[in-house]
């Protein structure tokens, strides 16, 4: 098993728990010498190749964008995010 493939198979599966769940991450992806985000469920994993992220379009219709796995430089999960945003309030003075 090549390198690229021990590394690859923990992600896939990770990928697959985060399908399950049905609740919205955020990919973040290298495109070009930038990076751009995509917010969603994942709703279908095509081997180890790409993966279908579904958002919401108003109307009830859906979005699907094809994210290439190897483009895929970071996983945000809700909660991790709601985390991140948490700030202390500061002590108030007396």
């Amino acid at each position: 098993m090549s390198e690229t493939q021990q590394v690859r198979d923990p992600f896939i599966r990770l990928l697959r728990r985060l399908r399950e769940t049905n609740d919205p991450v955020t990919i973040i992806i290298t495109s070009g010498e930038n990076c751009c985000e995509h917010t969603g469920c994942i709703g279908e994993i095509v081997g180890d190749e790409y993966l279908t992220l579904i958002t919401s379009a108003g109307s009830g219709g859906c979005v699907r964008t094809y994210i290439r796995i190897d483009c895929i430089c970071a996983i945000l999960d809700p909660a991790d995010a709601r985390r991140c945003r948490r700030r202390r309030r500061p002590c108030s003075e007396e």
